[in-house]
């Protein structure tokens, strides 16, 4: 029997374009309230405002071209992109370009190379399965948010994978909470630039979420003098270049330490929560991912790292839930030369971005595009996604370092809980995807939780 279609909640599509101080409005609220109907089915979208353009490219071949091919062009993080996020990961790798990005990207590599992803496996279980025992506990009572949870999980991994076991578990809850202060408070539009007004104009961002950058660089300054470096990160931190220099002076380490952590936890707790409402609320993929569990984990175990490749459906359904709700749902970069896509020229320090919640939601590439259907990604699915049209992690040279680490931990985490507990969305809560650095649900996922009777 084939289940009944499930259209999970997304912004409603404006049918006609905002003006200009509307549409700033928009966008620096939640970006997606400003999409138009129009634009789910576009191929390429040119977008003006007060002066300022941008060029969003929506089809596999225009992303390929952009951000593949034309990497010595694009190469570089948008002006937004970069003013957002510096405050917390300084010239990190997420932002860095040129040479110094390349000798920091093939010093990082090996600590993350996806050979190497067994050593991380047993942290997986183990704060997968604090967290388990953690909604135990909180189990048949009131509704619980979850998305700060996994916020403080994920950020865990990384600390321990990062510093080691010692650390404590407070610095996560510490992390999680700034960061959360800080996406709140960061403008994911530079309006002093957008109005073409000095850097050093103060807006909103220099103080509260300065003020949250400088919590987390505290943090992880913290962290350091009290912790080692893990192996992997050692020697990461300790490469040198042919001259015998350093490649990382201290100040650049706290920045790629700050990059790792928010990137390396952010991306999978909102992936997690997500798929987790998904699963809740859809019983037909329930029923089969912990029939898939039964069959691959039958005596109620975790995961182990050899079980991964198993875990078909259950793969299939974080991918789905990637597309529906890409962590990182803006990919923008600035042109470092004039350039020409297709019919548009582009200024040297123009934008040109690529939306994966736009090109994974087109009308174009994908049928049924708003749904639910894990199907889709299974290795038996009739019509297979077209490279570059699923992009979660980014794509050329600029993928991200942690994607396969990401991947890893979701797979486990998911059976972990989805077999020791059942989710429902508390009743009255309106579920509803916002975009501002990261894709997050609005208002947290509140849920009610329940102990399951034995473990599927």
């Amino acid at each position: 029997m084939t289940a009944a279609p499930f259209t999970p909640p997304f912004p409603e599509p404006r049918e006609s374009l905002a003006g200009p101080f509307e549409m700033i409005r928009l966008l620096r609220g939640n970006v997606l309230s400003g999409l138009l109907a129009r634009s789910y089915q576009a191929e390429c979208i040119p977008l003006h405002l007060l002066g300022r353009r941008m060029l969003i490219v929506n089809t596999p071949d225009l992303v390929r071209e952009v951000f593949v091919l034309r990497d010595d062009v694009y190469g570089r993080k948008s002006h937004d992109m970069e003013g957002a996020l510096a405050p917390v990961i300084g010239e990190s790798l997420f932002i860095n370009h040129g040479e110094a990005w390349r000798e920091r990207r093939e010093a990082l590599a090996p600590a993350l190379h996806p050979a190497g992803l067994r050593q991380f496996h047993p942290l997986f279980i183990q704060v997968a399965d604090e967290l388990a025992a953690q909604w135990e506990a909180a189990a048949g009572g009131p509704p619980r948010d979850i998305a700060p949870d996994l916020a403080i999980a994920t950020a865990r991994i990384v600390m321990l994978a990062v510093f080691g076991p010692e650390v404590a578990p407070a610095a996560a809850h510490a992390l999680a909470a700034a960061f959360a202060s800080y996406q709140e408070a960061a403008e994911n539009i530079d309006l002093a630039h957008l109005l073409g007004l000095p850097s050093w104009v103060p807006t909103p961002q220099s103080r509260r979420a300065r003020q949250a950058a400088r919590d987390i660089r505290a943090l992880i300054e913290a962290l350091l003098q009290r912790h080692a470096l893990t192996a992997p990160f050692a020697r990461f931190a300790a490469t040198r270049r042919d001259d015998g220099s350093a490649v990382l002076h201290h100040a650049a380490l706290v920045d790629e330490i700050a990059m790792m952590l928010l990137a390396g936890s952010e991306t999978s707790a909102n992936g997690l929560a997500w798929a987790l409402y998904l699963a809740a609320s859809h019983a037909p993929t329930l029923e089969r991912l912990r029939a898939e569990w039964q069959g691959v984990l039958a005596d109620g175990r975790a995961p182990e790292a050899a079980d991964l490749p198993a875990l078909v459906f259950t793969r299939a359904v974080v991918q789905e839930t990637l597309r529906l709700y890409p962590p990182v749902a803006i990919l923008s970069r600035q042109a470092m030369r004039a350039d020409r896509i297709r019919r548009w020229d582009i200024r040297k320090g123009g934008t040109v971005a690529c939306l994966p919640w736009l090109l994974q939601r087109n009308g174009l590439i994908w049928d049924a595009p708003h749904e639910f259907r894990p199907a889709r990604f299974l290795p038996n699915a009739p019509e297979k996604p077209p490279r570059f049209a699923h992009i979660p992690f980014g794509l050329g040279p600029r993928v991200c370092a942690g994607a396969a680490f990401g991947m890893a931990e979701m797979l486990v985490f998911l059976p972990v809980l989805l077999r020791r507990l059942d989710f429902t969305i508390a009743p009255q809560h309106r579920v509803m995807p916002k975009l501002r650095l990261t894709l997050r649900p609005d208002g947290g996922l509140p849920m009610l939780m329940a102990r399951r009777g034995m473990r599927a």
